[in-house]
């Protein structure tokens, strides 16, 4: 019976917060749908939406942000002739008559808000959604619409404090001030504090100081992207129906206290992301575990990788990368059925890799960064033999890892550019084992793992020939093998790899033409520096049994390339923080950041997933 509750808990992670309040959590509609026609809003409720339409009307705006609609546009369904029930952006609930409930005025220019009280005359109003609007303080008028549940100033220009009024609301279970310039909260105030709150979200503001108690009944937490400082209270520990807690990209700092174990029956996502963290993880988890993502990424943590994870069969996400762990690789781990992204990346993790438990170890791995440690011995054959989910077609939806809250994110760095804060896509597939003491010779079954989008095996002491089975990783965006001691000719074969757009074979010892036509034809020189033995276009060496001429269009091509290498490698690659990181990478972390380059990143993949759809179905045809 605890095995069957701990895979439902898995499969239905946000149930805790979601069954509070449910309509809470979804977004409010357009117009509101009447199960009972022909009944109206009432008349004072109308009349206090067509003076709230004047005043945002007659104000002057602060600003314009770009893109950004002015209010009027926004309105026009607002007339007087028609009911407001069916107004844009208003929800009406009743059974006799339809008050209205809920407002929702997302991205339109409405800084003149903050001057209007007609919001006082909608005495039923629950919802209010004022998201990228241009706002630049919170409206005071607020503290005394008395029934707010749901509460949504993201994404505006408020500055100063968090005031402590809105602390005060009873019935309010959701609440959005993230995106602003908020640095401070006022004194906390001495009445009943959020009784009903569960989402509280003050991610990416200025806020400085120690983490604010939030109230028991919360369930999600996001403080991330501040500049919050001192340790995480041991109060936290006795929030028990926490389940997302965001706290990266802060300035925090002590040991990460080992009480938080006790919150592991309901806590879903642990980041702790880009912090100061240090010392031991003392963690001793237990089988009712239900972690999914845990992201220690960028901090200062020792000692070893507690053994007790292996107890969490729910974790999709596992970043501890960039810390001081000493440890040898955690095979243990491979017993995690659900576990899609291990990043140990950037640690002092060394001695071979050894040999799988069994033949289904690491079932689901689709990300797996092994960079920047001290692994020696061969490269590990028996694992790559069993990784099915690098080889088996994935036939589902684009996704990211996390949920409608949270993403999963991670870094990865190639040809030396690092990229920060990208969200995992659930069909990332990466393999990097770059930058330890890994020897031997490069196995022909890599060529197995057709989902590959990232190989990077460089700066080890690797030998022999390149695989010409690299060739069936047709999928390849990014390949770096540079600086092994690599030997032979770079297989022609490799002209296959159409979306092949970042290659570097740099210092090793290869020799003979380089391969002509497809991608090859965008590659710079940089991408075969340091092969004396290597001739042929884009090189100056000429090849002695036929005089290379670049191919048409390829001076333009490489051009194009050079400018575009680091996006085209991205682009190639992703789509684990704050809150990231689950990204395939995966879910909880990875999500949320850097929205530019993952909206290209995404735009990228949806391209790259539509012809692989596109060529399975001319497949089917034939």
């Amino acid at each position: 019976m605890r095995d069957y509750c701990r895979i439902i808990a898995c499969c239905f992670l946000f149930l805790p917060f979601l069954s509070s309040a449910n309509s809470t959590f979804t977004s409010l509609p357009q117009t509101s749908s009447h199960p009972f026609s022909g009944h109206r809003c009432v008349g004072s409720e109308k009349t206090a939406l067509l003076r709230l339409k004047r005043d945002l009307s007659a104000a002057k705006p602060e600003s314009t942000l770009p893109l950004q609609p002015a209010s009027g546009s926004l309105l026009t369904s607002w007339k007087p002739n028609t009911d407001c029930c069916s107004w844009e952006g208003v929800t009406c609930h009743g059974v006799t008559t339809d008050h209205v409930i809920g407002i929702k005025l997302s991205g339109h220019n409405l800084s003149g808000l903050v001057n209007s009280t007609e919001l006082l005359n909608l005495p039923y109003l629950e919802r209010l959604n004022l998201v990228n609007c241009n706002i630049g303080e919170i409206p005071s008028f607020l503290r005394k619409v008395s029934r707010l549940v749901e509460l949504d100033l993201s994404n505006n220009q408020i500055h100063g404090q968090v005031p402590k009024w809105i602390w005060q609301f009873e019935r309010l279970v959701y609440l959005n001030l993230s995106n602003n310039f908020l640095n401070g909260f006022e004194a906390p105030s001495s009445d009943p504090f959020f009784s009903s709150l569960t989402f509280l979200d003050l991610s990416s503001n200025l806020l400085e100081g120690s983490i604010p108690i939030p109230p028991p009944s919360i369930s999600f937490l996001s403080l991330a992207k501040n500049k919050l400082t001192g340790e995480i209270p041991e109060s936290l520990c006795r929030i028990r129906n926490l389940t997302i807690l965001d706290l990266c990209y802060n300035s925090m700092t002590g040991q990460i206290p080992k009480c938080l174990e006790a919150l592991a029956a309901t806590l879903t996502v642990l980041n702790l992301r880009e912090n100061k963290f240090f010392g031991l993880m003392l963690w001793n988890f237990t089988e009712d575990c239900s972690l999914k993502t845990l992201n220690l990424y960028g901090n200062q943590l020792t000692g070893k990788i507690p053994s007790s994870l292996k107890h969490c069969r729910c974790l999709e996400v596992i970043d501890l990368g960039d810390n001081q762990i000493n440890d040898t690789f955690p095979f243990w781990l491979g017993m995690l059925p659900s576990l899609q992204v291990l990043i140990l990346q950037s640690n002092r993790l060394h001695g071979p890799i050894g040999q799988p438990l069994t033949s289904n170890d690491f079932p689901m791995l689709q990300i797996f960064d092994l960079s920047s440690n001290h692994f020696t011995g061969n490269l590990p054959l028996d694992y790559f033999a069993i990784w099915k989910s690098m080889r088996v077609k994935f036939n589902g939806s684009l996704l990211y890892l996390g949920s409608y809250y949270y993403r999963d994110w991670m870094s990865i760095t190639s040809k030396g550019h690092r990229m920060d804060n990208i969200n995992i896509l659930t069909i990332f597939t990466i393999l990097d084992l770059s930058n330890n003491l890994f020897e031997g010779e490069i196995p022909e079954e890599i060529g197995d793992h057709k989902l590959l989008d990232v190989l990077n095996m460089s700066r080890n002491n690797l030998i022999g020939e390149i695989p010409t089975s690299l060739s069936k990783l047709t999928l390849l965006e990014s390949l770096d093998l540079s600086k092994n001691k690599l030997t032979g000719a770079i297989p022609m074969q490799l002209i296959s790899l159409t979306f092949l757009s970042v290659l570097n074979l740099s210092y090793n010892r290869l020799e003979g033409k380089i391969p002509v036509g497809n991608q090859f034809s965008t590659f710079t020189s940089d991408s075969y520096q340091e092969n004396l033995g290597l001739c042929g276009f884009p090189l100056s060496n000429k090849c002695d049994d036929v005089e290379d001429q670049q191919p048409p269009g390829a001076q333009e091509e490489s051009i194009l390339s050079e400018s575009g290498s680091l996006f085209s490698w991205k682009s190639a690659l992703l789509g684990y923080g704050c809150a990231v990181p689950v990204g395939v990478a995966i879910g909880h972390m990875l999500f949320w950041r850097n929205k530019r380059c993952s909206k290209l990143i995404e735009q990228s993949f949806k391209a790259k997933n539509h012809r692989r759809q596109s060529n399975e179905r001319n497949r089917k045809r034939r």
